[in-house]
């Protein structure tokens, strides 16, 4: 029984190939390129492997922004909240710190109107170490909050990239 076969050009460099019958996909004996073959009704055709992978990618990037949004819009959400506990736990050690300070200078006062200098060093130790601590705690506070603003911004750039990703393959 002789085999069956149609003659097609390589859909990337041209050459003639012998596409038989139980063929489905193949590799150009030329160039190398790999061949799906599309067969519908009467008609025979060849096609590039390269584009039916293109669409694979372009449906899995697409997949993968849609993913990332939800991702990361959970954690811009988290870091805002994040943003709001930091910024407000500053402004309670700021009020604490001022009273403090408060307190010393009227501590300091009312010891040097009564016991002079040297009575100074007793009552203020403990206050100068309480407003030491409030001041340290609040610096890596304000540290923190930058670091939290800037991975913010960070994420807020992530959801810009993906969001043209997904409207790109749907445009």
């Amino acid at each position: 029984m002789p085999e069956h076969f149609i003659n097609l050009n390589c859909a990337n460099c041209g050459a003639k190939l012998e596409v038989y019958d139980d063929m489905d996909r193949f590799a150009c004996g030329f160039c190398g390129t790999e061949l799906l073959v599309h067969r519908r009704g009467g008609t025979v055709a060849l096609k590039q492997v390269t584009e039916a992978i293109k669409q694979v990618q372009i449906g899995t990037d697409r997949t993968a922004a849609e993913l990332a949004l939800v991702r990361l819009g959970k954690e811009a959400k988290k870091l805002k909240s994040e943003e709001s506990e930091v910024k407000s736990s500053q402004t309670v050690e700021t009020w604490v710190l001022g009273c403090v300070l408060v307190m010393f200078g009227a501590i300091a006062i009312g010891v040097l109107n009564s016991a002079g200098v040297a009575g100074l060093l007793a009552p203020g130790v403990p206050v100068c170490v309480a407003a030491h601590v409030l001041y340290k705690r609040r610096t890596k506070r304000v540290a923190t909050l930058g670091e939290v603003r800037r991975r913010l911004e960070e994420v807020k750039q992530e959801i810009a990239r993906n969001r043209t990703v997904v409207s790109a393959v749907n445009g």
